[in-house]
């Protein structure tokens, strides 16, 4: 379906990302610009609002070219089922995700109100990272919470 980007939703943090590559969208532009052909990005519609889940530096790029469609893939679904979608997006395909994104995905399921109850393993298969790689990062959350700083006779402990 093509659609056009003014009803896209980019708000929603379906942003898997820790920041836009600038650079990669540059270059998804300049190959556009040259013909080649890009997946459609994945679009969650609930009824009322499409929210982008991924294909955000493609997104960019189109933008950038001054165009005002893209080629979508549209699931029906909601806010909140897309945003789980977008922790594992860029997995296998695109630019590669940093550490820092697999840790952002990670980070935010950990604290959400329900996915923060999950298995280290349920975590790590819906953001596409180890069982380990979400034991480490929940030890670490852990840590920081068990760890209670206060002061006495100006003494920090």
């Amino acid at each position: 379906m093509i659609l056009n980007l003014n009803v896209l939703r980019i708000d929603g943090g379906t942003q898997s990302r820790a920041v836009i590559n600038q650079e990669q969208i540059d270059n998804y532009a300049q190959d556009m610009a040259a013909g080649d052909k890009f997946p459609e990005v994945t679009v969650y519609f609930n009824g009322l609002e499409y929210y982008l889940a991924d294909g955000f530096h493609r997104y960019f790029a189109t933008k950038k070219l001054g165009k005002t469609s893209i080629h979508s893939n549209v699931v029906t679904g909601t806010l909140r089922e897309a945003i789980l979608f977008s922790k594992g997006a860029n997995y296998d395909n695109g630019l590669p995700r940093t550490n820092a994104d697999k840790r952002k995905n990670v980070l935010d399921m950990l604290n959400d109100f329900e996915w923060g109850d999950w298995s280290n393993a349920k975590i790590a298969e819906k953001c596409k990272v180890s069982d380990e790689f979400v034991r480490k990062i929940k030890a670490e959350l852990n840590v920081k919470k068990d760890t209670v700083k206060y002061e006495k006779n100006g003494k920090t402990f």
